[in-house]
């Protein structure tokens, strides 16, 4: 986005990230190594002014890109900026999508440029750009950023002359791992890469067995308490099933069970009590059981007819 001098007619200032265009559309800015190092440090200089911009409520921040999958910000930037017309709170200046859209399109220009410069781009710096870019998109829930990048980074990148430390590789494993089982709920892949990753490169975690265990057993307990122990990136890709957990939890309790407090389904079932109301619940699950007290009455009891008079 372009910035105007409050007061002066001078054309709108353009944005550093936006002037650099693509290297498949011709564009040479970035294929120098130089040129590429600077540009990384104004995505992240820029990254960290957002962080410290939103640091209230980094979340929800972080989260603020259209949902619809037809919605790739990195190819469409336009579609992560909703007008001020339709959208009021934004008058006092440009929403968190649109900022984060720069950020992810400007990540997508500089992995493009480092890839048509492979031969004379530093390895480290490579590994440097993926990995940020991972953790950033993960972050974001941009799977079009993010996926690609865990393929590469193991698959091209960690080399035996250019290993990556290994705690990014068990932590980049951990993310394809539960993206597979989480997002694209594809738990055969899931488990082919956990047992490539253990004989590749010794992979251990009890974490991600806990959450395979748990999504082929519908143990939406162990999901929830695996979910409230991770850091924000584990969690944020977790969070693709957290739905999926959700309905199974109500299914499995409404096939068990008459009545039960309503503390219990809210919070057993979305494993998130403080974000969660039984009223939300039943609006975004659709539910037909009523609430009586602090009791949720899932079905009554039938009732026996009167025996039938002895002649």
């Amino acid at each position: 986005m372009s910035k105007r001098v409050p007061g002066s007619r001078l054309r709108p200032v353009a944005d550093f990230l936006e002037t650099v265009g693509f290297v498949s559309k011709g564009d040479k800015k970035l294929l120098e190594h130089s040129a590429q190092k600077e540009y990384f440090d104004k995505i992240v200089e820029r990254y960290m002014k957002f962080c410290a911009h939103h640091s209230k409520d980094l979340d929800a921040a972080l989260t603020s890109l259209p949902t619809s999958s037809s919605n790739d910000v990195t190819s469409n930037p336009a579609a992560a900026q909703p007008t001020t017309k339709s959208n009021p709170a934004v008058r006092g200046g440009p929403p968190p999508s649109a900022e984060l859209s720069t950020l992810l399109l400007s990540l997508r220009k500089l992995r493009e440029a480092i890839l048509a410069t492979s031969t004379t781009t530093p390895a480290i710096f490579s590994q440097r750009v993926h990995v940020f870019s991972i953790r950033l998109s993960i972050r974001a829930q941009h799977p079009p950023s993010y996926f690609p990048s865990l393929r590469y980074s193991l698959d091209r990148l960690h080399s035996k002359a250019h290993p990556l430390p290994d705690c990014e590789v068990k932590e980049i494993v951990s993310y394809l791992i539960l993206d597979y089982a989480c997002r694209q709920n594809d738990m055969v892949s899931a488990f082919e890469w956990r047992a490539r990753a253990r004989k590749e490169y010794g992979f251990q975690s009890q974490t991600i067995d806990n959450v395979l265990a748990a999504l082929m057993h519908d143990n939406w307990v162990v999901f929830w308490q695996a979910h409230k122990s991770v850091d924000s990136y584990v969690r944020a890709v977790m969070t693709w099933a957290v739905g999926r957990v959700r309905r199974q939890a109500l299914k499995a309790v409404g096939s068990a069970y008459l009545n039960v407090h309503v503390s219990w389904i809210v919070g057993g079932c979305t494993g998130d009590e403080e974000n969660w109301t039984w009223e939300k619940l039943v609006e975004a699950e659709k539910l037909g059981w009523e609430k009586e007290g602090d009791k949720i009455i899932i079905r009554r009891p039938k009732t026996r007819p009167p025996p039938m008079p002895r002649a």
